[in-house]
């Protein structure tokens, strides 16, 4: 989740910030979303096993929220489990409108490849209102080796890309932007037991504030989901609020045995 402000102009004439939001999903470029969490030991719940090919474990779809033009795209994690490795499609699709006026728009994908525990391939691809940007990244010896618009970059072994979608990330030290290649390090406070209104039920969560070169709050269910998360910058808080459509069940995401602990 990365993105800067700019400026648009609304209906009483005066410039009302558009944030650019980039895949957490993409944490904040004033400090770098999802930067690096470290600090937290919970022990993720696992993937479910049995299901391969192109038949995912999860689809995780969340409602994308701007503090000042409302809802304004959507924000999925498609993941599959093949029992030796993981990985993670990511689907990220925003727009926002003045005066019916397409003001900003970002579509975007990315795929993590996970061994392991270890993140062993990256790329994006982001099309933001019509500029194209790639990033790619591959596991070489003991560190992560990334291709950038701005060159190349080198992030340790355990860097983890800025993107929520297991507790796992809160053993990082280090998060990957996976939208510029930029690279964030953060801390995570530890976990306190709060309660989300999910879908009109109380669901009991672990909530996690991020802080560092970027900033963000989780809640994670019983089940290791984040059923919501934001990214917190100089203009406001970006949420992500998992569909409501999706049923709390009691699958866990991914499996402790293939990420590692």
């Amino acid at each position: 989740m990365e993105r800067s402000p700019q400026q648009v102009q609304s209906a009483k004439g005066r410039g009302a910030p558009v944030r650019r939001v980039g895949r957490m999903a993409r944490p904040s470029r004033a400090a770098g979303f999802l930067a690096s969490l470290v600090g937290a030991c919970l022990m993720m719940p696992g993937l479910i096993g049995g299901v391969h090919g192109d038949v995912p474990d999860k689809v995780l779809t969340y409602a994308v929220h701007h503090p000042t033009h409302g809802n304004i795209g959507t924000y999925t994690n498609i993941i599959r489990d093949t029992g030796a490795e993981v990985s993670v499609r990511n689907e990220f699709r925003v727009q926002v409108k003045v005066l019916l006026v397409v003001a900003y728009k970002e579509v975007g994908t990315s795929k993590e490849t996970w061994k392991n525990g270890r993140l062993v391939s990256f790329e994006s691809k982001t099309q933001e209102n019509g500029k194209n940007i790639g990033v790619n990244g591959r596991a070489t010896g003991e560190k992560f080796v990334i291709e950038t618009p701005n060159g190349p970059r080198e992030a340790p072994a355990d860097v983890y890309p800025n993107n929520p979608w297991s507790m796992n990330i809160l053993k990082a030290s280090v998060l990957l932007g996976t939208k510029s290649g930029i690279l964030y390090n953060v801390s995570a406070s530890e976990g306190v037991k709060k309660d989300v209104k999910f879908a009109g039920q109380t669901v009991s969560t672990d909530y996690f504030l991020v802080d560092g070169d970027a900033k963000y709050e989780l809640w994670f269910d019983k089940r290791g989901i984040p059923i919501k998360f934001t990214e917190i910058g100089d203009n406001g808080v970006i949420t992500f609020k998992l569909a409501e459509k999706q049923p709390l069940d009691s699958t866990p995401v991914i499996k402790g045995s293939i990420l590692g602990q």
